[in-house]
């Protein structure tokens, strides 16, 4: 899909009639893309209950749109919405994510053979300012990263969507602390880890929270994939044992959504690269036709010069013969024409 340039005007009419989450279908970006438009174009935002305070009737000021000489050209990535998959696609990828979603995953009891290794280092790893494990970065080991207490859960759920996916035909790696699976052609990151709270409250502006751990398990995965869930976590009804089935199946959708992704990144940079070229080209060629026609028009100047100094030697009763000195000089003054004009062929060049 081509890329589209902002309008720095319509964007600025566009955040001030309603807010971002709702541009996502307009211009189909998120609104974080949306946001970081506006900061690039200075283009100023609503502030913090704006929306809230215009909806109940409050009079607000709309902050009106700075001069910006030089703007930027910012480019807008249109993204396509996520296909759902159902088994009946026609796309073999979207039958496969869903009857993988489609079939509850049982927590396994067997080890995998990552996990036989990863379990005795997480267990004698250190742990971080929040009391979890973290993976070494030297052995390879499975990303969890939980509280030494929890370790027995996470353990069987981590070795339990490994074998998921290398059931499906995923193989799975580890590289410096990191998990990764190879889906769909890429190599998508994912962890268990515990999830956190806020302990204590910082008022103070540039003070961060405190936090602790929670107890909650969560499985995350890293990857940039618009309109992919990326996280499943414990809740007040559900734990992470109940919905692995949709851990993997959304960690297939990650991986297909990056590869499309990725390659509509390759197609875009292939045609930036032709046009490129083109332009290349097209430089060439006119700076190539621009010397012809200087030389064409040097040797079309020489020759009328030339035609002129015969008239007067004529006037004069002045031999132009070619073994005559005026004669002689006017052989080489064509010659001299010859070389600059791009019609004649010459293999001497000028004298």
């Amino acid at each position: 899909m081509e890329p589209e340039t902002w309008n720095r005007e319509e964007l600025y009419k566009d955040v001030w009639e309603q807010p971002l989450t709702k541009l996502q279908a307009k211009y189909r970006v998120s609104n974080v893309a949306i946001g970081k438009a506006c900061r690039k174009l200075k283009v100023p935002l609503p502030g913090r209950g704006y929306w809230a305070k215009l909806a109940a009737g409050h009079k607000v000021k709309q902050a009106p749109l700075p001069e910006f000489k030089n703007a930027p050209i910012v480019l807008r990535m249109k993204t396509e919405a996520t296909p759902k998959p159902t088994q009946d696609s026609s796309d073999p990828e979207l039958a496969q994510i869903a009857k993988v979603k489609s079939q509850p995953l049982a927590v396994r009891t067997e080890q995998h053979k990552l996990m036989e290794l990863s379990a005795g280092l997480l267990r004698r790893a250190r742990t971080d300012d929040y009391g979890r494990t973290v993976p070494p970065t030297d052995r390879p080991c499975l990303n969890i990263r939980v509280s030494k207490e929890l370790l027995d859960r996470a353990l069987p759920l981590m070795s339990t969507i490994v074998f998921a996916l290398e059931e499906n035909g995923f193989p799975i790696k580890t590289e410096q602390g990191s998990t990764l699976a190879h889906v769909f052609g890429q190599d998508i990151k994912f962890a268990i880890r515990e999830d956190l709270r806020v302990k204590e409250t910082r008022k103070a502006q540039g003070l961060p929270h405190i936090y602790e751990r929670n107890g909650n398990l969560v499985f995350e995965i890293s990857a940039y994939a618009e309109g992919c869930r990326k996280r499943w976590a414990d809740g007040r009804t559900q734990r992470v044992e109940t919905m692995l089935s949709d851990c993997v199946a959304g960690l297939m959708l990650v991986g297909r959504t990056v590869r499309i992704w990725s390659e509509g990144i390759k197609r875009r940079h292939e045609e930036w690269e032709r046009q490129g070229r083109e332009r290349a080209e097209y430089k060439r060629l006119s700076e190539e036709l621009d010397t012809w026609m200087d030389g064409w028009q040097k040797a079309k100047q020489i020759r009328e010069f030339v035609a002129a100094v015969e008239s007067v030697c004529k006037a004069n009763a002045e031999p132009t013969s070619p073994d005559s000195p005026r004669g002689k000089w006017i052989g080489w003054a064509l010659r001299h024409a010859d070389a600059f004009d791009p019609l004649v062929p010459n293999e001497d060049g000028a004298d």
